[in-house]
């Protein structure tokens, strides 16, 4: 009885040994899960502030919108005033070249004019000439019969003196006045032309601001766009992030209860090893079956061992690293590619840190893993389809989904990326899978 007593005794202390002596390994898990849920909530503030300045931008951009609209207004009646400026000028310029065509007119009937006179004014001077100019004029008055005849002469005289003053007169005015509306008419027409050509360069000036207010305008259409789907794409990384830090909580916890139970299986199994230690042996032990669950599903992927397991059949089409296509851009991950309905299995232990539809991953599947304390997340994007929910717990090899071609995809294949630790937009924690998996 006393033996039976210490056995027992000896065998709680083993427990307690084995369950004490898994502690460690536990808090060293919870201090690492910890340190990575710390640093998404750092990302995620991160996240948030670019949030905050990406809406900050947009306001910025409707603002400049509606002031490019104000000055697009104002300069619509700028331009409105002066079309109609433009328009008056023009009919300026036709009534001016009315006024124009009228001075030539007139200017043409006084030149005539005065050419006739001239014509007079020289017969005039060659008669003067011939007769000996004045003294004519005298021979006249000295050559009358009497005093009446004689006043008649002076009269007839003083008549063609004054006919001859007057032509001379009337020749003067018309030549000035040739003169002057000649200049006036230059005027005219050159202010006319000016005022044309400025109010044409002024329409050309405004017609260019508009052109250039409405580049600014779609400018600030597309960046405002671009913002739009900057902010979508943020608040899709932060609901990645916030799932993350829920899942790898909850996988923390699980970590803790596995490993809880793996220890007390482990105190278990040694205690009970020590207490058979003295009792004689009973023959041979039963087998052991070892063998791994068989590949059911048709194509589903047999269950490996190691940490992580192949997530689909089917060949690698791309693989980690920089491409030769698509631009030369960097792959975080591996393309499996296949025909037909293709399962995709968890390739570890995990919890779902989210199942969703993305804009560019389509349906896609993210798995937080703790392994050994070690912190691993797996991407499985482009699914066909997927039947398990964000925060569900799945275990090595269970199927998550089938392989498909959604979101930003050419054909059916699997996209896998695994991440030693968290992930991350920018992807820092991408390793080459097919350095921890047999494909």
């Amino acid at each position: 009885m006393n033996k039976r007593k210490a056995s027992k005794v000896m065998s709680i202390m083993l427990c307690s040994t084995f369950i004490i002596g898994a502690i460690p390994s536990v808090s060293f898990a919870e201090s690492k899960y910890q340190s990575e849920i710390d640093r998404i909530k750092k990302k995620r503030s991160e996240v948030k502030e670019k949030t905050n300045a990406t809406n900050n931008k947009i306001a910025d951009l409707k603002q400049d919108q509606k002031n490019v609209v104000a000055e697009l207004e104002k300069l619509d009646a700028q331009m409105k005033t002066t079309k109609l400026k433009v328009n008056q000028t023009q009919d300026a310029v036709s009534n001016g070249k009315k006024q124009i065509s009228k001075l030539k007119a007139e200017i043409k009937f006084i030149e005539e004019r005065i050419k006739s006179r001239q014509e007079l004014l020289k017969n005039r001077m060659r008669s003067l000439q011939k007769s000996g100019g004045m003294v004519s004029y005298i021979d006249v008055i000295l050559g009358s019969n009497s005093f009446g005849d004689l006043v008649q002469r002076m009269s007839a005289v003083q008549i063609i003196m004054k006919a001859d003053e007057d032509i001379i007169k009337q020749q003067n005015l018309d030549l000035n006045d040739v003169s002057a509306k000649k200049d006036e008419m230059t005027v005219k027409q050159a202010k006319i032309e000016r005022d044309l050509v400025n109010l044409k360069s002024l329409n050309n000036q405004l017609t260019a601001q508009v052109s250039e207010k409405n580049k600014l305008m779609a400018s600030l259409k597309v960046q405002e766009k671009e913002a739009h789907e900057d902010a979508l794409s943020l608040a899709e990384q932060d609901d990645i992030l916030a799932s993350q830090q829920a899942a790898m909580q909850k996988a923390l916890e699980l970590a803790k209860k596995q490993a809880a139970a793996r220890a007390a299986a482990e105190a278990k199994r040694k205690a009970e090893a020590a207490k058979n230690k003295n009792k004689p042996s009973s023959g041979s032990g039963g087998s052991s079956n070892s063998g791994g669950s068989g590949n059911s599903g048709g194509s589903t992927p047999t269950v490996s061992s190691g940490n992580f397991t192949r997530p689909a059949n089917g060949y690698i089409s791309s693989g980690f690293g920089q491409r030769s296509f698509e631009g030369g851009e960097f792959h975080e991950g591996v393309d499996i590619a296949a025909a037909g309905s293709v399962p995709v299995v968890a390739a570890g232990d995990g919890v779902v840190i989210r199942a969703y539809v993305s804009s560019s991953y389509g349906n896609c599947v993210f798995i937080t893993h703790n392994i050994d304390g070690q912190v691993w997340t797996t991407v499985y994007a482009h699914l066909d389809s997927f039947n398990v929910s964000t925060g569900q717990a799945v275990s090595k090899g269970m199927k998550i989904g089938y392989m498909g071609n959604t979101g930003h995809s050419t054909g059916q294949h699997l996209h896998f990326e695994l991440h030693k630790g968290e992930w991350n937009i920018n992807k820092t924690n991408a390793v080459d899978p097919m350095r921890y998996i047999n494909f």
